[in-house]
Formats: C-alpha cells, structure tokens, sequence
C-alpha cells in the first residue's frame, strides 16, 4: 500500500475519518503521470469510498467504488474488484436498493473465491451476510458472516475481525424484531434473551480486538452497541460502564459517533428514570444529527425526545418532538428516493463511459491507450464526486483538499463561514421546495459577491465557507458585508411573496492559528457568535458589524 494511504488508512482507524478521505484524495490526484497510474488511482478511489461509507456520505461513496471497480477489472486484479464491488453492495444497503446490493455482492463473493485470497473471500462473505440482514432473512445472513467470522480468526487480521463479529452482533440481536407480535410481545423470551447475551459476548470481543489493534473507529461502534444490548437485558449498570469506556477513548470519533453515543446514553438515562437528564442528552444529540444531516440516528432520537417529554407530563414539548419526528421521518424517505435517483443517473453515466472505454479498447494498440480512457472515467467520476448536486457548488470534499493546499503554503488567507439564518423556518414554513430554492439562488448570488480568487463551497445544509487567498481580515470583512448586502437585497419574493433571506458570518485568518482547521474553527466560533447576537452580522475579532438595507425586522431570517 503507498505510504499516503497506509496513513490515510491509520487516521480513519483513529476517527480522523475526514483527513483521511483529504490523503486519499490527494494520492489519487498525483498519481496523474505515474508509471502505474491506474492501480494508484483504482487504490485511491477505493479508500475513498470506504472513508465515504465510513461518514454517511453514500452517493459520493458510489462515484469512487465505481470508478475503483472498473479500474481493477481493466487490470485483471480479482481480489481489489472483489473488494470494490463489495462496498459498492454496502453503499447500496445504505441507500435503499437492498437487492441491487445482493447481485453485487454476489458477483464480488465469486471473484473473491476465484482469487483464493482469504482476506477478500472473508470481506465478501461479511457483505453478503449483512445484504441477507437487511433483507430480514436472519438465518441467510448468519450462515454468512458466521463464515466470514470463522475465516477472520484463520487469517489473522484483527481490524477485520472486529468489524466482522459487530456485523455477526448486530444480526444476533435483531432476531428480536423477527419473534416480536404487532403488539411488541415476543414470542419465544427465551431464544431471544440466549441471541441478545451471545450478541453482549461478540460486541464485547470486537471491542477488544479493536482496541488491541487501534481501531477506535470501530471500538466506539461496539460500545454502543454493548450499551444497547445491555439496556435490552435490563443491566443499565452494564450499560454506562460501556458508555463510560466510550468517553475515555482517545482521539476524535467524528460526529457520527458523536451522535450514535449520545443516543445510547439518552436511553439509558431513560432506562434509569433520569428524564430531565434524558431531555438534555438526546437535544443535543437531535442538534448535533441534524447539523450533520443524519437521519438515521435523528429520526429515533425525536422519538425518544417525545417520550422523554411524556414522561415529564410536558405534553406540548412531547409533540412538538413528535411532529418533529414524523418530518424528519418523511424527510429521509425523500431524501433515499432522491438519492437512489442520482445513483441510477451515475450508473447510467458510467454505463456510457464504459461503453466509450470498451471502442476504445478496441481500438487501441495496447494497455496505454485503455488506461488514459480509465483515467479519464476516473478523473470525470472524481469531478463530480466534489460537486454539490444541488448548488453547484465545490462541496466539503473539495474544501478538504483546499485545506490541505493553504496548509502547504506561506501566504495569509482568511476564511468565514456563512450560514442562512432561520433556514429550518423557511423549511417548515413554506416547504423543503422552497427552502432548496434558497438554498440555489444563495448559492448564486454568493458566486456573483465574490471575486475570482476566492474559493467558495457548500459546507453542508445551510452553510457555505469562503475561503480567500491572499487576504487580511479587514479586507475580508468588507468582502463579506458586500455579500450580505447582496443577500439581503435580492427580490426573495420572486421565490415565495413572505419570503425575506439574511446571512450570519463569522470570520477569522490565517495568522490567528496554526493551522486550516483550527482557523475554521475560529471562524465557526465567531459564527456562533453572529446567531446569538441578532443574526444578520459579520464577526470579526470578537466585533460585530451590522448593516441593514431592508425593513429592521425581516419576516425570515
């Protein structure tokens, strides 16, 4: 493995799973002109789905496998494609299409057993396995990664093993749902209590073996699983202690672990009859999801809340965090169809340069010629995996690989982070529609405030980051009230008669740290400042400036 992306590797294991996508990133844009271009760069799209699997980012994950997928099958590499259409079947799984996942990890199983390789027989199997899982047939999904599991301890490999024996937990323990009646009444306590204590005994083993071999990525993924495990077999002591090793681990564990915890924790405290505790915990974990766009964890958690609320006889809280529930309900079903829809034009668009590479493998008179065509699919593929769908704009993937290039030089450079004030209004007001609309015309009204030099990118949600080169705070405080101005005096009626927009923007420079990331930091901080102090500001140093060319008191904002 190149020295880059063994290091990649070992930060994802850490939880640093973001720096780790910008390494692969950048080994895979170097790798342009190298003698074995196409196995670096099939290397590099390969670590950078699983780093995108890793963070929920599945759409993106899919355009790197693809392209690492037809880059190893050009290259005759069986156990690599193996791997690849593997993860292509888990991305899959998360976004809805369990069946296209079973066909494609099907045909990744039998090129891992035609390879003879262990360790990718050993991977297929555990993504078979956990296809069979989504697909609720249990004894299907045991089969397989009870033998993936049985292979593991062969080879060797813990990180492997680990993850393997969280699957084979995770799959013990739903055989709860398959013997529960409408009514939530099991019916077979006995078989169900033996699964869920085998499930303590697996998860409790994964998180050894993780911690032995530094993968903290996968030990806190196992703690809470114990913690949920426990509370199910009413040990709530167990439980906390699990929880309590999750927060003595070191490094960062990266929000969705953040959230998974906090989860965890606000169900045990509801287990203990600590409800005001629970309502704390489980707010925050509602905030912290959505800031990071997750549903999965952030649809139960509204859920929890309402009954947290119940519980306290906090009737008009309870459904408010009811409703809450069904909207981000209705909004993950929306946003896995919309995703599935943008998955089917990405196949359809590397079906098209599949074909394209296949004449020109026909014509070619050698490997040469195939490989410029796969790198050309590659670095079209790679293009659109650091686009924003919606915008148009450079997403936070390419803000990771900008990062790391201001880092690499010597002249200051300011960043401020922007963020629409009261966009969850605009949402709930006048609809997700309208609210993607917005989210547009900022976009290109941002684009149109800015100069050429700046780099501008969708940061996630409601935010956006202006990075610009070659600037002091001063300067780039004037650049930013412009673009409030901007902002604020566009004609929103053109979207919705009621509707009016402001930004709140907190900005810092490179002098005032050590690195990118801590400057951004800085600027979030001053951003955060900015939303408290009256939105519709621009934070500097520590000092706001207000500048308002439309009515003191806008509708939405």
């Amino acid at each position: 493995m190149p020295p880059l992306l063994a290091r990649a590797w070992r930060l994802s294991c850490t939880g640093e799973v973001e720096t780790a996508l910008a390494e692969a990133q950048r080994v895979h844009d170097q790798a342009a002109g190298e003698k074995d271009e196409s196995f670096l760069r099939g290397m590099a799209a390969s670590h950078m789905a699983w780093y995108c699997f890793m963070l929920a980012y599945y759409e993106e994950g899919i355009l790197h496998v693809l392209s690492a997928r037809d880059l190893f099958k050009a290259r005759g590499d069986k156990p690599r494609e193996s791997w690849s259409r593997c993860v292509h079947a888990w991305l899959l799984i998360e976004i809805g299409a369990p069946n296209e996942a079973l066909d494609e990890a099907m045909l990744g199983l039998g090129l891992a057993e035609a390879s003879g390789e262990d360790t990718a027989i050993a991977f297929a199997l555990n993504v078979v396995g956990v296809v069979f899982w989504m697909l609720r047939q249990l004894d299907r999904a045991l089969e397989f990664t009870e033998r993936s599991v049985e292979l593991a301890r062969r080879v060797g490999i813990d990180v492997d093993l680990a993850r393997y024996l969280v699957n084979l937990a995770g799959i013990e323990a739903e055989f709860w749902h398959a013997t529960h009646d409408d009514h939530g009444t099991t019916t077979r306590p006995d078989e169900v209590r033996r699964r869920m204590e085998r499930a303590v005994l697996l998860a409790s083993e994964a998180q050894e073996r993780s911690s032995a071999a530094g993968d903290a990525w996968t030990e806190r993924i196992s703690l809470c699983n114990i913690a949920e495990y426990e509370l199910f077999l009413e040990r709530p002591e167990n439980a906390a202690e699990a929880l309590s090793k999750w927060n003595r681990l070191g490094g960062g564990g990266g929000a969705r672990s953040q959230i998974y915890y906090l989860f965890a924790l606000g169900k045990l405290q509801l287990a203990t009859n600590e409800r005001e505790l629970a309502v704390g915990t489980l707010r925050e974990c509602a905030a912290t999801a959505a800031d990071a766009g997750d549903l999965e964890i952030g649809v139960p958690c509204c859920r929890s809340l309402a009954e947290a609320y119940g519980g306290l006889g906090k009737f008009e809280d309870a459904l408010y965090w009811h409703r809450e529930f069904h909207a981000r309900h209705v909004r993950k079903s929306t946003d896995t169809s919309q995703i599935r829809s943008r998955v089917a034009a990405i196949h359809y668009e590397t079906n098209q340069l599949r074909t394209r590479i296949e004449a020109e493998r026909s014509r070619a008179d050698g490997l040469e010629q195939m490989n410029k065509a796969l790198a050309q699919e590659a670095k079209l593929l790679m293009h659109a995996s650091m686009e924003d769908v919606l915008t148009g704009l450079p997403n936070r993937r390419r803000l990771e690989r900008a990062l790391l290039d201001v880092e690499s030089e010597t002249k200051v450079y300011a960043c401020a982070m922007m963020d629409i004030d009261r966009f969850k209004l605009v949402n709930d007001t006048f609809s997700h529609s309208v609210g993607d609309d917005v989210l547009r015309q900022v976009a290109a009204l941002l684009r149109d405030a800015t100069r050429d030099i700046d780099q501008l990118f969708r940061y996630g949600g409601e935010e956006f980051v202006l990075l610009m080169n070659e600037t002091s705070i001063l300067a780039a405080s004037k650049i930013c009230r412009r673009v409030q101005d901007v902002i604020r005096g566009w004609n929103w009626s053109l979207i919705h008669p009621d509707l009016r927009i402001t930004l709140s923007i907190g900005v810092a420079e490179s002098e005032e740290a050590g690195s990118p990331a801590q400057v951004m930091s800085i600027a979030d901080e001053r951003l955060y400042e900015a939303k408290h102090t009256g939105r519709d500001r621009v934070v500097t140093r520590g000092r706001f400036a207000v500048l308002h060319s439309g009515p003191t008191a806008p509708l939405l904002h």
